[in-house]
């Protein structure tokens, strides 16, 4: 009975946030599956590649993080999101471009920014200034840990690892595990 209730509810998971993702125009690819409902706001362009899985809410993950999964695309702005990644109640925020590569896991209540959101200065935020932005760009294999925050300009290479909790605040090479606050390089990935 359990599992047929929680097919019953991946089901309606799953025509809800297509139903989302095409009234937002978004072009989401073959056998996308989500658990939970998913918020979106596609001002820009959102693309999602094949077999992506997402969860979104506390009973599709019980480890915890964001209470949803939050995609979020500003005017003129892009975000890619590859074949075979997998999302956990996380929120991304594109202003201008976040590209996320083929088979990226990102964990529980992580969080991608490409921008400051407003100025770092009190003049400039008195003054209304726009806030700096910057692509980010997670390549391939990537895994992003739960809670982790990946801010503005930030390139992740393929296959390292971002440890949980940390913040990334400049480029990481592939192949390296950093963690911390801020992100600093840990060892190299045994595969």
């Amino acid at each position: 009975m359990k599992r047929l209730l929680s097919r019953m509810l991946t089901a309606l998971w799953n025509c809800a946030n297509r139903i989302r993702f095409f009234c937002g125009g978004c072009k989401a690819g073959k056998s996308l599956v989500t658990n939970g409902l998913i918020r979106v706001r596609n001002r820009g362009k959102l693309t999602i590649g094949n077999h992506v899985r997402i969860n979104s809410g506390v009973m599709a993950n019980p480890i915890g993080g964001s209470p949803c999964t939050i995609l979020t695309v500003q005017p003129g702005a892009k975000l890619e999101i590859g074949d075979g990644a997998g999302l956990s109640n996380c929120a991304i925020f594109a202003s201008e471009s976040i590209s996320i590569g083929r088979d990226v896991l990102i964990g529980a209540g992580a969080k991608i920014y490409d921008t400051d959101f407003h100025p770092v200065s009190f003049e400039a935020r008195k003054a209304g200034a726009a806030p700096k932005h910057s692509p980010i760009v997670i390549e391939d294999g990537a895994f992003i840990g739960a809670q982790s925050i990946i801010l503005k300009g930030v390139r992740i290479g393929q296959r390292s690892v971002i440890g949980a909790g940390s913040v990334v605040t400049k480029a990481v090479p592939g192949g390296e595990v950093w963690a911390g606050n801020p992100a600093k390089f840990i060892r190299r990935v045994d595969d």
